[in-house]
């Protein structure tokens, strides 16, 4: 075929040359509206053109050309209605050159034509065969074929360039000259339409497409469209990641098979993509779903725990876990998931919920198991059984109410066997058939039969009854002992201790297959692990002594406690607890045995906590200690005001509750008291009016003679801050600031000199009044009275006495010189500044007594 061309381009030359006209196109555009030939300005080029068939012209055109810089452009202006009229088997042009006219019907070769216009994208299908190109001023010169350029060399349809145009009906008027169909060979990706005048139009096979993945265990079925079957130009992306090439089983147009082995135990979603010739897919996504095979059934009105097994029940590890199991409308809760099971939580559906089963689907990061199974509810079935001694368990769900369901030993229906069915029915526990060593068993609730089951008893032993501390002699009963083993001397074996030492039966006895054995067992309290072993049977299990007992705790004035009983054990064996503190144990009595113990209580001991007492490692129950309160003495911090005050009583034992009154002057007192430093002390607070000081005693359950201590509570004396200033030869009301007055008043005495004064130096302020336990007030007779030793606007003492307690301060100042109008001024100033003083304080003090 390359030679064929290579011949026919060689014609073309030599015609050219023949024909004596150079022609040297330089450029070639094809529009909707017009096609452009570019020249040298020297060269010949095409004025007219005319589209002959069968030797006719059909359609004659004409192209303007301008010359512009040695080029000359040439365009043919083409009209919609020109489209279906340009084509033809032969070419042919008015030839200029350099402006002169040459000839008409000079032969045209598409060597130097435009390329056709394409109107439409060219997409073969990758099969290839039929295929419409679609575009203007593609039927000419009875165009029979178009070239094809191939890049991938692998392909075996590499050398295969020239697609030929299907024969069709060329010569009839309803011919499409615009859609013409090729015969093209299959390919894929990227390709290149070479037209006569080596102008290129790309385009591309269509894109791969994946309609359908079928997973066949280890093996990958896709189909779709616009694949190829060629294995070197074809790829496989799962997850970006290309597969192994030698992985691919085989390729087809419509069908890949791959391999691709998933083992991992979790569900899982993959996207696929097919790649030919470097062209990807659509994105096709493949799931690996939660397979369920299985799940138990829950009563429909209680719900309960479901358990559904199968495969791919999780995620992988490195993916989020986001796993959530609808039944039917309602969501299981979650309670755990691995790769083969789940279990979740069904709450109880409603009595409107007629069906007696509901779909399950679980969903593990958007993947759902597309096999769906059925909740049935209500339905009984056993798992599995353990035995208790005389009990069997029998381990399932759905077993109804004690009341309606019925059990089947050996097929025949049995009455009172079932001691109880928990309230999720999931467990039934019945008594153990006498002497049937071997059944089987199955259960009916609401009307539906369980599963059977088969029950071997295995021999257990009962303790006839609980051992007292210190009883070495116990007796046990052993049941369900097989024939063979029934003569047999029984042993046992202590499994707390150590010496691992064996211990016959000291009496025997055998009774229509139970046997009864004693043993001498030197542990005395406790709990015993031991082992019965009589022929070829074994049984394990443990008994335990009597536990201790508290009646009651009571303490002493020794501070001794004695608690009394039962099973105390003795002191090697026993540990005395308080408030969760073991007591480090002396023996305080000889009286001590298992009814009653002794102990000093200690400081470091919360005596208020509780009390119980661990022998042999079983706990007794907890009692609060009976305490007496010891009282040491009373405490008075703080002289008492006019408030009142509080008193400390320090001692031992002492609460909130203890019953203390105090009498003063034989007169009951209110208190308040509130306990400090745990047990050690009580602060009561007593409101009591002063000044005169009280002879007081602390009684014990109001008992007179149960004086635990006596006290005197003493009242502070007057205090005085400040006064105002008066000028004696004018006299006045003087006001007295200071704390803990007293109504009434006795006497105020202004003294000159020192405190103890002699009558020329006292001076009586008259009419002393009680204003508040912060004020009072009296009145001074102007008098020309001056002290001596004392200038005028000293200090000098002035004395409160109320109620037989007095208070002296050097805080009055007088004035006698009335002409001194600056030391006035400041006296009246002092004197203003105290009235407002004493305002401010009459506010507050009836503001206070509002409250």
């Amino acid at each position: 075929m390359k030679i064929v061309i290579i011949l026919f381009i060689i014609y073309l030359f030599t015609y050219i040359i023949s024909q004596d006209i150079d022609f040297i196109p330089i450029a070639y555009e094809s529009y909707n509206d017009s096609l452009v030939i570019k020249y040298k300005g020297i060269f010949g080029y095409y004025t007219n053109i005319s589209f002959l068939w069968d030797g006719v012209s059909q359609h004659d055109m004409s192209f303007s050309c301008v010359l512009n810089n040695s080029i000359r452009t040439c365009t043919l202006p083409v009209k919609e209605s020109d489209h279906e009229k340009m084509y033809s088997d032969n070419l042919v042009a008015c030839v200029y050159e350099d402006d002169t006219f040459i000839r008409c019907g000079y032969p045209v070769h598409l060597f130097y034509f435009p390329s056709p216009f394409i109107i439409s994208p060219f997409k073969p299908n990758t099969r290839g065969g039929n295929t419409t190109l679609s575009g203007y001023y593609l039927d000419l010169n009875w165009r029979r074929w178009i070239q094809f350029e191939n890049k991938y060399k692998q392909d075996q349809y590499y050398n295969e360039s020239h697609h030929y145009l299907l024969s069709g009906k060329q010569h009839t008027k309803n011919y499409d000259r615009i859609n013409l169909i090729f015969e093209v060979f299959p390919g894929c990706g990227n390709r290149s339409i070479i037209w006569e005048n080596r102008q290129r139009y790309n385009f591309t096979y269509q894109d791969p497409n994946i309609e359908n993945i079928d997973i066949n265990e280890s093996l990958l079925e896709i189909t779709g469209t616009n694949f190829y079957n060629q294995s070197v130009l074809v790829a496989v992306k799962i997850d970006n990641n290309i597969i192994d090439p030698n992985d691919i089983i085989s390729v087809d147009f419509e069908n890949i098979k791959l391999k691709f082995n998933y083992s991992d135990p979790f569900s899982s979603k993959f996207n696929v993509q097919v790649g030919c010739c470097d062209y990807w897919s659509n994105k096709f996504q493949i799931t690996y779903p939660p397979i369920l095979s299985n799940v138990n059934s829950i009563p429909k009105l209680k719900g309960g725990l479901l358990i559904i097994n199968g495969n791919r029940l999780t995620s992988s590890p490195s993916s989020n876990n986001n796993i959530s199991v609808t039944v039917g409308d309602s969501i299981c809760s979650m309670i755990s998931s691995s790769s083969n099971e789940i279990k979740c939580n069904l709450q109880p559906l409603s009595y409107s919920t007629l069906n007696n089963s509901s779909p399950i689907t679980v969903s593990i990061n958007g993947v759902e198991n597309t096999l769906k199974l059925l909740l049935f509810y209500d339905i009984p079935h056993i798992k599995t059984y353990y035995q208790i001694n005389d009990e069997i368990h029998i381990i399932g769900g759905c077993f109804g109410n004690i009341n309606s369901t019925q059990i089947q030993i050996n097929g025949k229906q049995v009455s009172n066997q079932i001691k109880s069915i928990n309230n999720n029915e999931t467990i039934l526990i019945l008594n153990v058939q006498n002497q049937i060593y071997n059944f089987n068993i199955s259960i009916e609730s609401n009307s539906i039969k369980s599963n059977d089951i088969n029950v071997d008893v295995k021999m257990y032993t009962k303790i006839n009854e609980i051992p007292s501390v210190g009883n070495k002699l116990i007796n046990f009963t052993l049941f369900y002992v097989n024939s063979s083993n029934i003569n047999t001397i029984p042993t046992i074996k202590i499994l707390n201790q150590q010496s691992n030492q064996t211990i016959k039966s000291i009496l025997t006895n055998v009774n229509e297959g139970v046997v009864s054995c004693s043993f001498l067992i030197e542990n005395d309290c406790g709990i015993i692990k031991y082992e019965i072993e009589i022929g070829n049977q074994r049984y394990q299990s443990s008994f335990s002594y009597e536990s201790p007992f508290i009646n009651n705790c009571n303490l002493n004035s020794n501070e001794i406690v004695t608690c009394i009983g039962k099973a105390f054990g003795n002191s090697n064996e026993t540990i005395i607890i308080i408030s969760n503190q073991s007591l480090a144990f002396k023996n305080e009595s000889n009286n001590n045995n298992d009814k009653s113990i002794s102990f000093q209580m200690s400081e470091e001991y919360n005596i208020l906590g509780e009390l119980y007492l661990n022998v042999c490692g079983l706990s007794s129950n907890k009692v609060k200690i009976n305490t007496i309160p010891i009282f040491k003495n009373v405490s008075i911090p703080n002289l008492f005001d006019t408030n009142g005050g509080y008193i400390i009583i320090i001692g031992k034992y002492l609460n909130n509750n203890t019953n203390i009154t105090i009498e003063c002057n034989n007169e009951v007192i209110e208190k308040e008291c509130k306990l400090n430093n745990n047990s050690t002390s009580l602060e009561c607070t007593i409101k009591l009016n002063g000044p005169n000081d009280k002879t007081c005693k602390l009684l014990f359950n109001n008992d007179n003679n149960n004086i635990v201590s006596k006290f005197n509570i003493i009242y502070k004396s007057p205090s005085i801050n400040q006064t105002s200033i008066i000028n004696l030869k004018q006299g006045g009301i003087l006001t007295i600031i200071g704390n803990d007055f007293y109504y009434p008043i006795d006497k105020v005495l202004i003294i000159g000199g020192n405190d103890s004064g002699n009558d020329s130096d006292i001076l009586n302020c008259n009419e002393p009044k009680y204003i508040n336990n912060t004020m009072i007030t009296c009145f001074i007779q102007a008098t020309n009275n001056t002290f001596n030793n004392i200038k005028n606007g000293e200090m000098i003492f002035i004395n409160v006495t109320t109620k037989g307690k007095s208070g002296i301060s050097k805080v009055f100042k007088y004035l006698t010189q009335s002409d001194d109008v600056h030391q006035y001024s400041d006296a009246r100033n002092i004197f203003q500044n105290l009235l407002l003083s004493i305002l401010i304080i009459l506010i507050i003090s009836l503001f206070i007594s509002n409250i």
